[in-house]
């Protein structure tokens, strides 16, 4: 048996020892229409305050992943787990999560749509809810008919540094995270990253204050503002990571791209960094705002070059 399947088997086991976790190796598919609760054993919150406004989701109290299949026929194995953006304050649900899943499931890629919790948890909530939905997906890799070895991480925005926290394997201190992930045994690193305009640094005058407050608060330790500065824990474990900014970024200065793909460079001459002239943030897959709206034309081939679809 591979190492991988080892983890899984072990994790499974870890995992029925839970009462009411239902989320055993699964035997089929869940429908798209069904969202997967990422923590089933846990108590959910109640009430739930979350909520819609100005097109945004806001306060997710149960964090959870909405699953969306390609057809048969040109389904390849590969899938993507994805984060939208909204700077850890609300979830540009609809063009960084959903419009995305659909462009992928157009190429073969099975997805997944991440609601992770926001502002009212706070870190390490977030990277928590993150690292949880790709254990599961990757858990539930052969029932689910996917490679699991061919498990990206994609995010915007904030998004983008929840999904980069993913490359660089963050871990959480254990005086953080009280409560035992059953699915722990199983790599939550992605095998693959795409990252559009993402939060990179939380120091320093180009950090993204916003994402910065929402995350760590006030006023963070210096200690948990490094370690939340994602350009300086890259390592020699990094995937492939296909990334793409505006050059004059009104929110998400263009350096954080920058600075994280200097630091890429150095171990995985597989990534690649498009930067558009374009002053818009938060794109996603909305056209009509000129070169920066063709992202979706530049990554198609980087994943056909890295055998991520066919």
């Amino acid at each position: 048996m591979s190492e991988c399947l080892v983890e899984q088997a072990a994790a499974s086991a870890q995992c029925c020892a839970v009462d009411g976790c239902g989320l055993c190796l699964a035997s089929s598919r869940p429908l798209e229409a069904e969202s997967i609760t990422l923590w089933p054993e846990r108590p959910r919150v109640a009430p739930d305050r979350e909520h819609v406004k100005d097109q945004r989701v806001h306060a997710v109290d149960n964090p959870s992943m909405q699953p969306f299949w390609p057809d048969a026929e040109v389904a390849n194995g590969s899938s993507v787990v994805i984060f939208p953006g909204g700077g850890y304050s609300r979830l540009a649900l609809k063009h960084e999560g959903i419009d995305i899943a659909r462009w992928f499931c157009a190429r073969g890629v099975a997805a997944f749509v991440v609601k992770y919790r926001l502002q009212e948890y706070g870190y390490p909530a977030p990277l928590l809810d993150a690292q949880r939905a790709l254990r599961l997906v990757r858990a539930h890799g052969q029932a689910w008919q996917l490679d699991a070895h061919k498990i990206g991480a994609v995010g915007f925005s904030a998004g983008g540094h929840l999904a980069a926290s993913l490359v660089l394997m963050q871990s959480v201190p254990a005086a953080l995270n009280p409560v035992v992930d059953p699915y722990v045994a199983i790599s939550a690193r992605p095998d693959f990253a795409l990252l559009g305009y993402p939060v990179i640094s939380m120091e320093g005058a180009d950090a993204h204050v916003g994402s910065r407050r929402a995350l760590l608060g006030e006023e963070p330790a210096v200690e948990l503002l490094h370690a939340c500065s994602l350009k300086h824990h890259v390592s020699p474990a990094v995937p492939p990571v296909f990334m793409f900014h505006g050059v004059a970024d009104g929110a998400v200065p263009v350096v954080h791209s920058l600075e994280f793909f200097a630091a890429l460079q150095k171990y995985n001459k597989q990534s690649e960094l498009h930067i558009y002239q374009s002053t818009i943030h938060g794109v996603g897959m909305i056209q009509g705002h000129g070169s920066i709206s063709g992202w979706p034309q530049a990554l198609e081939p980087w994943l056909r070059q890295n055998q991520l679809i066919k």
